[in-house]
């Protein structure tokens, strides 16, 4: 006997929406025991289980919920919004509200016995009703007005100097004609301080799944690698060819491509078979008898000159679409023929590095350049200076004397030590947030918030070593993750 029904309905959306428009259809609710979960979403999403919720009907035509995936659910009555955790029971009652995930997946409770009155919509039902709408309504009213004018905003905030700087969506447009590294330089001036000029080179990258509103000015991997790319060198641990292939077409059509990578074993041997036959492997040599190759960048030559792309994600599915991740990236042109100079900071950091990952030099003809050797000296021929960064590469191995500040935290705190920062920045607190946590002693931590500490107030004064704060994700972070 059927007791109810769950109806979905959009939030924050009059009227009555159409069938494709909503995540999941309707569900009918019967005496004895009910299950929600997966399988009623229109598209997966593994945050729902496969067996979400239990629902029993109980004589006064309330349901009895009991949460049975790992992920909280939220139950919204009377105006007030419960979390229900794992294993936990709430009681609904006819025009309550159920989140499967907070804030997402809407579901109202209709009673059998009022379910001709109700409509698909809480908005609607409650104009029908004459009702007036909960504070909680207009709470939420708030926050998708706020979520709008943040986007425009940050859309305005883009268009406003994206013909003046790097996008990473522009290739060729954001790089200059050869040599002309002058005309980048003004380019860059005339963005404005800094702080205007940064946010166009670090981006976040796509979630899929997820509200558009939370996708702004995100990027996917075909938005970096694009145009006429003559070389390619793809830096990183973890190497799906045939995903990548896929995800970005267009690495097919270029003459020239070395993957670094950290595989070994079973993938190594997929790796090989796989690869386009053009494609060269190189697996960086450990000096140690632990550690692997971890590094996440892109090198990308074009006509017009460089792409340097620094990112989080291993060229693997999950990384590119499930996870948050992101990258910093910048475009420079070739240097003038007659320019030798070296005494650029960032081109240095980058070649060291280069030189260390030690790749079978191999040679090649580029239209712009010739035939030229691929080795660490050939990413001399870019003009660096516009550059907004300094690169802080990390080698495995023991290292004494010059090479001690050349590498990891010694590296980043000589880095630190020639910059001077307003007084405010004394004893700033020190966030740390990584993946994985190695077996660390307290005088290594004491070392590392030494060099993260490092850099002088704008008073001469030391800067004076900063409080710690290590960023952990919660276990509702891990529960409300999309894997």
């Amino acid at each position: 006997v059927r007791v109810g029904t769950l109806v979905p309905f959009v939030e924050g959306k009059s009227g009555s929406p159409s069938a494709s428009s909503l995540p999941m259809p309707s569900i009918p609710i019967f005496k004895g025991s009910n299950v929600v979960g997966r399988s009623n979403l229109v598209a997966v999403d593994k945050r729902v289980s496969r067996k979400h919720l239990s629902l029993r009907a109980l004589p006064d035509g309330s349901l009895e919920v009991v949460v049975e995936g790992p992920n909280p659910i939220v139950v919204r009555s009377e105006g007030q919004r419960r979390k229900v955790c794992a294993q936990q029971r709430a009681k609904i009652m006819h025009d309550d509200v159920l989140e499967l995930i907070p804030g997402e997946y809407f579901m109202k409770y209709v009673n059998m016995s009022d379910e001709r009155k109700s409509s698909t919509s809480v908005e609607s039902h409650d104009l029908k009703k004459g009702k007036r709408h909960s504070e909680e309504d207009s709470v939420v009213a708030k926050r998708n007005r706020q979520v709008m004018e943040d986007e425009a905003l940050a859309r305005t905030s883009q268009e406003s100097f994206a013909e003046e700087s790097t996008s990473v969506t522009e290739v060729v447009s954001s790089l200059d004609s050869a040599g002309s590294s002058e005309r980048n330089k003004e380019r860059t001036h005339s963005v404005g301080p800094l702080k205007d000029v940064l946010p166009l080179t670090f981006r976040l990258m796509r979630v899929q799944g997820l509200p558009s509103w939370t996708n702004t000015s995100t990027v996917t991997i075909p938005d970096v690698i694009q145009g006429e790319v003559l070389l390619a060198v793809l830096s990183n641990y973890m190497v799906d060819m045939d995903w990548l292939l896929t995800a970005c077409p267009s690495l097919r059509k270029v003459p020239h491509v070395l993957v670094l990578h950290g595989e070994d074993g079973a993938s190594l041997e997929r790796l090989k078979k796989t690869k386009p036959a053009n494609w060269i492997l190189h697996k960086p040599p450990l000096p140690i008898s632990f550690g692997t190759h971890h590094s996440k960048a892109m090198l990308l030559v074009y006509p017009q000159g460089i792409r340097v792309v620094v990112h989080t994600a291993n060229l693997i599915h999950v990384d590119w679409n499930n996870k948050s991740q992101g990258l910093w990236t910048q475009d420079f042109p070739w240097k003038k023929a007659n320019d030798t100079s070296t005494n650029i900071g960032f081109e240095n950091d980058l070649v060291d590095y280069l030189r260390a990952l030690k790749w079978p030099e191999f040679r090649v003809n580029l239209p712009v350049a010739g035939d030229v050797n691929i080795n660490a000296a050939f990413f001399r021929k870019f003009d660096y200076s516009s550059s907004t960064v300094r690169l802080i590469g990390s080698v495995p191995g023991y290292h004494v004397g010059p090479n001690m500040k050349k590498w990891g935290h010694m590296k980043l705190r000589s880095v630190l030590e020639e910059c001077v920062f307003e007084k405010q920045f004394c004893k700033s607190p020190l966030i740390y947030q990584f993946s994985s946590l190695g077996s660390l002693d307290e005088k290594w931590m004491s070392e590392f918030a030494c060099s993260l500490s490092a850099g002088k107030a704008d008073d001469g004064s030391q800067l004076g070593i900063g409080k710690p704060l290590i960023v952990w994700p919660t276990v509702e972070d891990v529960r409300c993750s999309i894997e």
